[in-house]
């Protein structure tokens, strides 16, 4: 990402800050000391992101993206008391949550990541290393809000459901998921409705679903409110838990 357009999606997400919250960015949403080496970026696979224009810019980008869905469902970070980056990575979406007055919990399942995480926004949030699979190390119905961020892109296909019930069970009623998607599926696999490629690289495998297969993947789980699959780039899900009704 270019100099001037990291400099307009910095502006696009300060305006929305101001005009729907009334908030500032914080100053470690463009400072330089935060952004991963070359050496944590490749463990990650996070392509260019140890240069701060890409790191901040795409950081702006998916924040905005993820804060104007959840406006626009009627959903408000500063009505929300947790959040939970799940893959937290780098935090390079997370930083972008600190003008919220919420608490702020992470998890990644790469050591080399917390590590440099923990050094960077520990005194923000709270950082935990997870296993591969489930559970995680949070109790049920604990979170208001869970982000999902190039997660699901790369878990294996046959992973995702379990993942999703356990997302589920520590999201509390009411609360939302929003989680990046690959939709691109090429012609051979789009009637099977998903696909995978480098399987061996285990974290850093691709994994893609047709919009059909997301929305049943995510709706044995949950009530899904936003799917979006477009044609280039990552889709995005939001994902809602239903508030039970007492008789």
């Amino acid at each position: 990402m270019g100099a001037d357009e990291a400099a307009s999606w910095r502006e696009v997400l300060a305006a929305h800050y101001r005009s729907a919250y009334g908030l500032a960015l914080h100053p470690l949403q463009s400072d330089p000391a935060i952004v991963p080496p070359r050496g944590i970026v490749d463990v990650v696979q996070g392509r260019d992101k140890d240069d701060p224009t890409t790191f901040f810019g795409t950081g702006y980008r998916e924040a905005f993206r993820y804060v104007s869905t959840l406006h626009a469902h009627g959903q408000c970070p500063t009505r929300m008391e947790r959040m939970l980056d799940f893959g937290v990575g780098t935090g390079r979406v997370l930083v972008h949550f600190l003008p919220f007055a919420l608490q702020r919990f992470g998890c990644d399942i790469t050591p080399e990541a917390l590590a440099w995480t923990s050094g960077t926004l520990g005194a923000y949030a709270s950082l935990q290393l997870t296993a591969s699979e489930p559970p995680l190390p949070f109790p049920d119905a604990h979170f208001d809000l869970i982000l999902a961020t190039s997660v699901f892109t790369h878990l294996a296909y046959a992973a995702q459901p379990v993942w999703i019930r356990e997302l589920a069970r520590v999201l509390r009623p009411g609360g939302s998921i929003l989680a990046t998607l690959h939709a691109k599926l090429p012609a051979s696999a789009a009637a099977r409705g998903w696909h995978e490629r480098y399987q061996d690289r285990g974290i850093h495998r691709r994994t893609y679903l047709a919009q059909p297969k997301a929305l049943e993947l995510w709706s044995a789980a949950l009530t899904v409110v936003d799917l979006d699959t477009p044609a280039a780039g990552q889709g995005l899900v939001m994902a809602t838990k239903p508030i039970p009704r007492h008789p």
